[in-house]
């Protein structure tokens, strides 16, 4: 777009200078002098020209100067994600109002969730049952990390189905199994089973 304006700038310009050119191809005439008034209006016809020119410039460039910006969208990997969650988690009244089913619900979906994002697993669409049998037949996690997640699902559940009421020393201690579960495996490069995430059994 902006090749145009100034090849259009140019054409302007010196749009004067090829009708002088082609004079000069014609047949030599004797000179002539132009009457004063002649010259005052070439004058002001080429000033007429630079003006126009001028603030073309000037309208093109504040307004390639307006066009908004791209900006590079950072995304955020898996972990990033679940801790910004946890931390909103955190921020919100559940324990406070002792409301301990709506925290295990958010605590566990912000776990399946990473687990999903992270390493391919379906797991908001399976069982605890169901998700725990799949890792265990994989090499995602350690031994330890197995039984902490385990335990972690087993004790939402625990609230979430068997209207357990837990402490709120039980709650902060489920919602820091978390935070280790999301640290420790953060950097885990296991292989990727997806072919066998994606047949998980529906609920």
């Amino acid at each position: 777009m902006f090749s145009k304006i100034i090849l259009f700038i140019l054409i302007l310009i010196f749009m004067p200078v090829s009708f002088i050119w082609a004079e000069e191809l014609r047949d030599i005439k004797p000179p002539v002098e132009l009457p004063w008034n002649y010259l005052f209006i070439y004058l002001i016809v080429a000033m007429l020209y630079l003006i126009a020119v001028f603030f073309l410039l000037k309208y093109f460039m504040k307004k390639r100067k307006a066009r908004p910006k791209t900006e590079l969208v950072r995304l955020q990997s898996p972990w990033e994600i679940a801790f910004d969650q946890l931390n909103e988690l955190k921020k919100k009244d559940f324990l406070v109002r002792e409301e301990f089913k709506e925290y295990y619900s958010c605590l566990s979906d912000i776990i399946r969730r990473y687990m999903e994002d992270r390493f391919s697993i379906k797991a908001p669409e399976m069982t605890t049952q169901e998700f725990l049998f799949y890792l265990r037949e994989t090499q995602l996690l350690s031994g330890d990390q197995k039984t902490a997640l385990k335990n972690f699902l087993n004790s939402c559940d625990m609230v979430k189905f068997a209207k357990y009421d837990p402490t709120i020393s039980e709650a902060e201690e489920s919602f820091g199994l978390a935070q280790k579960l999301i640290e420790e495996t953060k950097g885990v490069d296991a292989p990727v089973n997806t072919t066998a995430a994606g047949a998980g059994v529906a609920k």
